[in-house]
């Protein structure tokens, strides 16, 4: 049975019998449940770590986080701009296309995994260095991602296949995949960093083992559920499309990586490594919040992506306000419960007294950004969907390389450490205030038609 026949007939059972909230649970839910899994690696990382090295190893592994984040980051940009253009051309009924579509992802996947690999080699300590690791901190960064690029591969095609089972209505396994990961990674950390005394690179191991079980799960999912056999094709007419549908999804994904390059280089300023290692953790919990806010619109991207393509803009702007709701509700309950468990949250992770004295402030301030994130997420999600990567684009690199470093570096100058933390939720609500700026005018495609 060919994929495209399965997904056709799938998707116009639900357009056709699933009331739209029951619809967009089901594709949402576990999509948020995989993202967040995938945030949580850093989680784990973090309480190990922590654990293990004290604020030397949360410090390396903070100043280190921009290398295995481009490498997820490229994995997500190819899936989701892969699965967008597919989605698509299912809309439409170009069978073929979907066809041709898969193929070229997934071998994208696999070449831009292993050059990025040999490039990150080759740049490797040029960039700690750049990021502000020295000393034993830049000798544990080292470590750590020695072993993360080694593995580089399985990170991008594990990450990139994700957003490929979501538009075959595979959510479930995607998500199913993403937990097992999870599972294998706090055993292996476990294993590696304390009976057998590997500090970090237990860590970096834990994290590329998982992504190989990630990987493994989801490749059998495909190959048990549809049969079809992937064909190594690279047409550069469809892979230059995934680029322009991509980057969006690539540049959302890193957009906080480089809040935290420029993040880490004010901490080192204003507080030395205790306050770096104070916004790590602060980072295990933002990042993981984030990818949950996030997964809302990746969640309903598949949806979106159709009814676009098949022409129902009602069907579209049902899923645009139902997943506006969700978005602003989770957003609300994660802030308050993140509220509630900071006085827990330092020694948990181990931060030293002098760490610890940044943390409550930080945390509480940052975690404000969650009010927002959602709403500023699904409408980038949205813009990609209904193929306005353009306008996406701009506003994804104008959050990451414009507003947030001129907070970042305007208001600590006033106010110091406390100036750091109130820079995110800063940049969310400036965002949020763009996005409704432009929304009567960009984000009304229903209406036109």
């Amino acid at each position: 049975m060919f994929i495209i026949r399965v997904v056709s007939e799938r998707t116009e059972k639900k357009g056709t019998k699933t009331p739209m909230f029951r619809r967009i649970l089901k594709q949402a839910l576990p999509t948020m449940i995989a993202f967040t899994m995938s945030g949580m690696y850093s989680v784990v990382d973090g309480l190990f770590v922590g654990k293990a090295a004290g604020d030397t190893g949360l410090a390396a592994i903070n100043i280190a986080w921009p290398i295995p984040a481009v490498i997820t980051a490229l994995g997500i940009g190819i899936g989701t701009g892969g699965s967008v253009l597919y989605s698509n051309m299912l809309g439409k009924g170009d069978r073929d296309g979907c066809r041709r579509m898969f193929n070229t992802t997934v071998s994208f996947l696999v070449l831009a995994g292993i050059l990025l690999s040999v490039l990150l080699f080759a740049v490797r300590d040029p960039l700690l260095r750049i990021f502000g690791a020295e000393g034993d901190v830049m000798e544990q960064a080292q470590q750590y991602t020695g072993i993360i690029i080694a593995g580089g591969v399985l990170q991008v095609c594990g990450t990139g296949i994700t957003p490929l089972l979501r538009n075959m209505n595979l959510s479930f396994a995607a998500m199913i995949s993403m937990v097992t990961g999870f599972a294998v990674n706090i055993a292996v950390n476990y294993y590696l960093m304390f009976p057998l005394g590997m500090g970090i690179r237990g860590a970096a191991f834990g994290t590329v083992t998982a992504q190989l079980v990630v990987l493994a799960i989801s490749v059998l999912v495909l190959a048990r559920a549809y049969r079809e056999k992937v064909r190594p094709a690279l047409e550069r007419r469809l892979a230059a499309g995934i680029c322009r549908s991509g980057i969006t999804a690539f540049g959302v994904s890193l957009a906080p990586t480089v809040a935290l390059i420029f993040t880490n280089w004010q901490c080192l300023r204003y507080g030395g490594n205790a306050a770096v290692a104070c916004y790590a953790v602060i980072s295990y919990i933002v990042f993981p919040v984030q990818y949950l806010l996030t997964g809302i619109g990746d969640g309903v991207q598949p949806l979106l992506s159709y009814y676009n393509g098949a022409g129902r803009p009602v069907e579209l702007g049902q899923v645009k306000r139902i997943a506006r709701i969700g978005a602003g509700v989770l957003g609300a309950v994660t802030m308050a419960a993140t509220w509630i468990c900071t006085p827990y949250l330092a020694r948990w992770f181990g931060l030293s007294e002098e760490a610890a004295a940044f943390f409550g402030t930080g945390m509480r301030i940052s975690a404000l950004a969650f009010l927002v994130t959602g709403f500023a997420k699904f409408n980038l999600s949205y813009l990609n969907a209904v193929l306005r990567a353009r306008l996406a684009v701009i506003l994804t690199f104008a959050e990451s390389l414009v507003v947030s470093p001129v907070y970042l570096f305007l208001i600590p100058a006033i106010t110091g450490m406390t100036g750091i933390w109130i820079s995110l939720p800063a940049t969310a609500v400036t965002m949020l205030v763009i996005y409704g700026m432009i929304n009567r005018k960009e984000m009304s495609y229903e209406k036109k038609d």
